[in-house]
């Protein structure tokens, strides 16, 4: 193993002030690293270019430049977490991207202890460390105290999970538009999902014999879903299956254009602070989670999310066609989900291509937050079975 004691001079990362959990890896680097790090004050800068699409100036961040690593408790939101940089396609934007011991992710098929890489997205105004890490770490576990990771149980199920966040959430800067756009999250998950399928060898021959790898799954939750669906509908074999988690899709919605000019700059959009009271709105169900537990969940995604994020052309949603998604497809939600109604995700349902393995399935006595409540163990094993078991995909590797 690889030890790197690094010191970074500067102004002050307060995530690497204590000694930490997590690896730090950037595009994947082949060995497996030890990563002490101590900040006095400074982090070192890159420089990421943009293109004319995202940006005309060169913009010079890095995750510490985020609520994320700035906030004092963020080392403990990532603590049990692999951080990932990943550079997007065409502009170089750094996007962060959370593994969970995912040091050593290429496998043979043949290991009996094979693990299924899946990627989660996150929604509309919450990133991914309070969405799928909730309370996750070792220390917690060690210490016996309450864990609602999605990513650790998955885990815990067979799966391999990352996460990752869309520009301006948790771990990712914003880019020079200071805006979230659907097709320009599409283009970061689709180099994300390249990066999982390079480490994981699902891009090249490892080796003879009869192996088979399959290409990562991905699941995106409530308007993530859209995300997702969208990814899966450009059919370029870079998912093996897809999980419509609690999905806003409703095909009587079509969302209108924006104004093709204004004389508002960006830089003095609106900023929006987020709440307790907002993160906390999904749970409606009685006894479904505690007090306490909501109340971390809001902690953690006022830490990582202070402020709304700004969702712009939205009428490229209006590109979504369930016919298009050709992937064997989990439609999940609660059946008190009011965001996903049944009427509209049996709609989704039934119109998705013929084909492939479709599978649908409602989870009792639970809202749009699934993962998170009570019965987080029942959501995590429809997941781990549908995307470990059942038909293969087109998209997987024979060698």
């Amino acid at each position: 193993m690889l030890s790197l004691f690094l010191i970074i001079k500067g102004s002050s990362l307060n995530l690497l002030t204590h000694k930490i959990n997590f690896r730090m890896i950037i595009n994947g680097l082949p060995k497996k690293i030890n990563l002490r790090l101590y900040s006095s004050s400074q982090v070192a800068r890159k420089t990421f270019g943009s293109d004319s699409i995202r940006s005309k100036t060169k913009c010079y961040i890095t995750i510490s430049d985020t609520p994320l690593g700035k906030h004092a408790a963020g080392s403990t939101l990532l603590d049990g977490l692999d951080v990932f940089t990943v550079n997007a396609g065409g502009d170089d934007h750094p996007l962060s991207v959370f593994g969970i011991n995912s040091a050593d992710p290429i496998q043979s098929s043949h290991d009996e202890n094979l693990v299924r890489p899946i990627l989660l997205l996150h929604g509309r105004t919450w990133s991914s460390i309070p969405v799928y890490h909730l309370l996750g770490g070792s220390k917690r576990k060690s210490n016996g105290e309450e864990n609602r990771s999605l990513m650790e149980k998955l885990l815990e199920y067979g799966l391999q999970p990352y996460a990752m966040d869309f520009r301006g959430f948790g771990g990712t800067p914003n880019d020079a538009t200071k805006c979230v756009e659907p097709f320009c999250c599409v283009s970061d998950v689709e180099t994300v999902l390249k990066w999982i399928s390079k480490r994981h060898g699902m891009d090249s021959k490892l080796g003879t014999g009869d192996d088979v790898f399959e290409n990562p799954a991905l699941l995106g939750w409530s308007q993530g879903a859209l995300v997702a669906q969208m990814v899966a509908q450009k059919r370029n074999n870079l998912i093996s299956k897809l999980v419509l988690y609690g999905s806003i899709y409703d095909p009587l919605i079509r969302y209108p254009r924006e104004p093709l000019y204004t004389t508002t700059p960006v830089a003095d959009l609106e900023i929006i602070s987020n709440t307790a009271n907002s993160a906390m709105e999904d749970f409606t169900i009685e006894g479904s989670i505690s007090l306490e537990t909501a109340s971390r969940f809001a902690e953690a995604a006022l830490i990582t999310d202070p402020h709304k994020a700004v969702w712009k052309d939205l009428y490229q949603f209006n590109n979504l066609d369930p016919a298009q998604v050709q992937i064997p497809t989990l439609v999940v939600a609660g059946d008190q989900d009011p965001y996903a109604p049944l009427r509209v995700q049996a709609e989704l349902f039934s119109n998705l291509g013929r084909g492939s393995d479709r599978t649908w399935s409602i989870l009792a006595d639970a809202d749009h937050a699934v993962h998170l409540l009570d019965g987080q163990q029942r959501f995590a094993k429809i997941v781990s079975s549908f995307v470990k078991n059942g038909k293969r995909s087109d998209n997987s590797y024979y060698f």
